[in-house]
């Protein structure tokens, strides 16, 4: 009698054990999907930010970038600065002409997961004339 009782005392420790370790297991892989959704979203930003940049342009609501397979996945892009944060000789130019450094944040988004990533970005333009002036 005590022997059949220790060995359900220790089956329910082993599935007590199992039972945890398994739901700790899908949290971590529901939060790394999140995450890795989210960073498609914010890479889906980076490369319509690559497409319509425009120095000074304004930011972006959140807009959902595939509705059709992803609805809950979106990104935002922050404000592109009117003034570059640096510059970069532009090689087989005149010395008077370089490239541009505007830097911006995109925030990819998965509302499904509750899950977000930003992408601190920098975009070089140009060439361009070397002075802060030209744009």
């Amino acid at each position: 009698m005590i022997a059949a009782l220790m060995a359900v005392m220790i089956l329910m420790a082993v599935g007590f054990f199992i039972l945890t370790t398994t739901s700790q297991d899908v949290k971590i892989s529901s939060r790394l999907v999140g995450e890795r959704k989210a960073l498609s979203a914010a890479e889906s930003g980076l490369q319509q930010l690559c497409i319509d940049f425009t120095p000074g342009g304004a930011a972006t609501g959140w807009i959902n970038f595939d509705t059709a397979k992803d609805p809950t996945a979106r990104y935002r892009i922050n404000a592109l600065p009117s003034k570059p944060s640096g510059e970069v000789s532009a090689p087989g130019w005149d010395a008077d002409w370089s490239y541009k450094t505007y830097e911006t944040i995109i925030t990819g988004q998965d509302t499904a997961y509750q899950s977000e990533v930003q992408l601190s970005v920098g975009v070089k333009h140009g060439p361009t004339m070397g002075r802060w002036e030209y744009e």
